[in-house]
């Protein structure tokens, strides 16, 4: 999940608390079902007009005709209430044998101060949604447990030839009696992804990692070989 200070409303003293809570982590629209679902609420004690919108990686634009569509994309979210997005793909335009990652925006705008001299930031919370054909026949935890590790230089190459994403959360290496935790991003379906090592960690064989499972946790793989 991440989070954006998107616009300023006025000056002098400032208020940034997020009115606008986002109830999950990520979104799993698996293509067997005919919409996706996401859970917002209003923890204020002011009414908030929320904005919703899909991009495809970069967090500065809003692409149109995309082939899923969020929906209501404007809503009013009255204190203490809880709205429902509803995510609904076209049919067609997606592929079948691999995930497609999309990112869920929800932006609120919260109502005009009620004090004067107040600066106010609007926050934009952005969660991950990942569209999944049921033809793939695999599940994340297996895509986890086949990833292969290699060291590339002075860096660790992870190597996904599955057709899911995994994103993780940190990397343990070990070598003797030594140890070295590493922070990892995400690597794509069919890719690979370098990650930088801290100096020493080169010699090390042996890793575990954790990966961000389906319901937004953490889930550990161990005893890793690093060829």
């Amino acid at each position: 999940m991440k989070k954006f200070l998107s616009y300023i409303l006025f000056a002098f003293s400032i208020h940034a608390f997020a009115g606008i809570q986002v109830n999950a982590t990520r979104v799993i629209y698996n293509s067997t079902s005919k919409s996706a679902s996401l859970s917002i609420s209003n923890d204020s004690d002011d009414t908030y007009m929320v904005q919703t919108w899909l991009d495809t990686g970069d967090a500065s634009q809003m692409p149109k005709n995309l082939p899923i569509v969020v929906t209501p994309p404007i809503l009013k979210l009255a204190t203490k209430k809880e709205a429902i997005l509803r995510f609904i793909y076209s049919g067609s335009g997606l592929p079948q044998d691999k995930e497609s990652l999309f990112w869920v925006n929800v932006q609120e705008i919260p109502p005009t101060p009620k004090q004067e001299n107040v600066l106010q930031v609007a926050i934009r919370t952005r969660i991950k949604l990942l569209y999944r054909p049921d033809s793939l026949k695999t599940n994340l935890q297996q895509q986890a447990e086949a990833l292969k590790w290699q060291h590339q230089g002075g860096n660790l190459l992870v190597t996904n030839e599955g057709p899911l994403h995994v994103t993780f959360g940190k990397l343990m290496l070990k070598s003797g009696g030594k140890s070295w935790t590493v922070n990892a991003d995400m690597v794509k379906p069919h890719d690979s992804l370098r990650v930088s090592l801290p100096q020493g960690a080169q010699s090390a064989n042996n890793m575990s990692f954790t990966y961000i499972n389906d319901y937004g946790g953490y889930t550990e793989i161990k005893n890793i070989a690093i060829h």
